[in-house]
């Protein structure tokens, strides 16, 4: 409405979705958005096609879960790739070998490990669960003890098989958070299973949100809805570019008068009669048969580009599913000079990181029970193995400089032999490089020495063992000279038994094994030649050395925790 001349207007507010600028005029807001708005172009207005996307989660339900993992190989691969490989080295046991015999018995009877990988798959396809069968009440708490023999079965069902509770709102109370019972699904009784009975296995981590369901909060989310939207695409990459292939090479035929030919009754049957006769000539005589004034062509299709766009599309997927190319197609790497054992050392790296976070705490709580079922009496614990296989040359270079690594170590003394002796047996058995080793160390452990000594030469710094004739007379040919080299030469100590009775009558409250007691004969960090010394290192025709009674004797402090008897120059620890 025009202003009426020679009044003024005061106290005029637009309306709402209106504003007026400085001259009085009203025109319509531009709404105010966190972003950036361009009337002219349309970008962040109604008119802009991208104001109009939004998100959408794309299925939840499971038989479209179950379609996709049953139907594609691409879905399949995604979800088990990772739980074979959280899965399939197994696991390290630190504990007594009678227990871990035990532990392996009991894993072997119960399925353990087929149960875990089963359970974990529930677990990517949104949700499963290990139920721990003992036998008696499942609707009743765990029993605190659990008696030898008492585990009976471990069941595993997906989510999809059990209802659960209403959540437990009460902070105070120990299960806050978490369903407050089970019960099967399909069940006609409707069996109730306590929670500490139930070993959960999430899928992916879902936000308390007010929109989002508890049952998908309490269980999370698969892996597969995650990634479907870049499986799909793939898929459609890699099926157009199949459809091609049948297009590839096309033939071509112009047939003079061939309005009117089909105009006739039978004219379509002549003309495909006609091309399948072309066709047999070329398959079966290796030439084109056709009229003079007919025509023929071959057309080919080029495919410049499309192996680029599928590589594309296929290493979208292995980000979505954060699984390197190289595992999860079983492709050599792209680009120059790539192995790809940075990407699979990265993965391998997330693996590790996967099975500490994600199943760490459900196969304790499993084993918890099984243990104590098993009989173990002994602490137990455990770490993952290592998911790379080494290669023969890669085990031999580590065994040479673990060798050279144990060398150092005894030249220090500050490890016992015999101790270090047992460390260097259950490394290399542990290894299963050396078969048959523990037994021929049982039958060793069971027989005599054939000459009665022990002739300890070990060289302290590099160089390889040192040995040298005994002397006599009696050995092989004389050498008269080697390498210098660090040495440290000890015996074994043949009346041990007498040291540590002596040592006790003196106030020692502990003393070495007699195993362990030695005479050093000879340390020097500074390199020798053991042939110039010229002196035998024994005294006793049986080539053994004997310190007589009597002579200066002092008993010295040789560390922080050892005590030595210095006699004739000799150290009797």
């Amino acid at each position: 409405m025009p202003p009426i001349s020679g009044m003024a207007i005061t106290n005029v507010r637009p309306k709402p979705g209106f504003v007026m600028d400085g001259a009085g005029n009203i025109t319509p807001a531009i709404p105010m958005r966190d972003r950036l708005t361009n009337v002219l172009t349309g970008r962040g207005t109604h008119v802009d096609r991208a104001a109009h996307s939004f998100w959408q989660r794309r299925f939840s339900h499971s038989q479209q879960i179950e379609a996709a993992y049953l139907a594609s190989w691409l879905h399949r691969k995604i979800v088990d790739v990772p739980v074979m490989d959280m899965t399939r080295a197994g696991r390290d046991w630190d504990a007594d070998e009678a227990d871990i015999e035990k532990i392996e018995a009991a894993e072997k009877a119960l399925g353990y490990w087929q149960k875990i990988r089963d359970a974990m798959t529930f677990a990517k396809l949104g949700g499963g669960m290990i139920v721990l069968g003992l036998g008696d009440d499942a609707s009743t708490p765990l029993p605190r003890n659990i008696r030898p023999g008492q585990l009976q079965y471990i069941a595993v069902m997906s989510r999809w098989q059990v209802n659960i509770g209403d959540m437990v709102t009460d902070p105070a109370d120990p299960m806050f958070g978490q369903p407050g019972y089970f019960t099967l699904s399909g069940s006609k009784a409707q069996v109730r299973i306590h929670p500490s009975r139930c070993v959960v296995f999430k899928g992916l981590p879902v936000p308390a949100f007010h929109s989002t369901p508890w049952e998908d909060r309490f269980w999370g989310m698969s892996i597969v809805e995650a990634v479907d939207e870049a499986v799909r695409n793939a898929d459609t990459a890699t099926g157009g570019f199949a459809a091609l292939i049948d297009e590839a090479k096309i033939d071509t035929y112009r047939f003079a008068g061939l309005t009117e030919r089909l105009m006739q009754a039978d004219g379509e049957a002549q003309i495909i009669r006609r091309v399948e006769l072309s066709n047999i000539g070329k398959s079966v005589h290796r030439a084109v048969i056709m009229d003079k004034d007919d025509e023929w062509e071959q057309r080919q299709l080029t495919f410049t580009g499309i192996p680029e766009v599928i590589k594309t599309y296929l290493g979208i997927v292995a980000g979505a599913a954060d699984i390197p190319a190289t595992r999860l197609f079983g492709k050599s790497p792209d680009g120059m000079n790539a192995t790809g054992e940075g990407d699979l050392t990265n993965y391998y790296q997330s693996i590790g990181a996967q099975q500490e976070t994600y199943l760490r705490a459900p196969m304790e709580q499993i084993d918890a029970v099984m243990l104590a079922s098993a009989g173990v009496s002994g602490k137990a614990t455990f770490a993952y193995s290592p998911l790379s296989v080494l290669t023969a040359q890669q085990e031999a270079e580590i065994e040479a400089k673990e060798s050279a690594a144990v060398v150092n170590y005894i030249n220090t003394g500050a490890i016992p032999e015999s101790a270090m002796a047992k460390v260097v047996q259950n490394r290399m058995i542990e290894s299963g490089r050396w078969p048959g080793l523990q037994q021929a160390i049982d039958e060793a452990g069971s027989e005599p020495d054939d000459d009665g000594d022990d002739l300890g030469i070990v060289p302290t710094e590099g160089g390889g063992p040192v040995s040298a004739a005994r002397g006599g007379g009696n050995g092989p040919a004389a050498v008269t000279d080697a390498k210098p080299t660090p040495l440290y030469v000890h015996r074994k100590l043949l009346n041990a038994d007498d040291v540590i009775a002596w040592a006790k009558s003196q106030g020692f409250e502990t003393t070495l094994s007699a195993a362990d007691m030695h005479v050093t004969q000879l340390f020097s960090r500074t390199s020798v030649d053991p042939i110039a010394l010229g002196e035998p290192w024994h005294s006793e025709s049986d080539g053994g050395m004997l310190i007589k009674a009597g002579g200066p004797r002092a008993v010295e402090r040789l560390g922080e925790n050892a005590v030595g008897v210095r006699a004739l120059g000799e150290d009797v620890p």
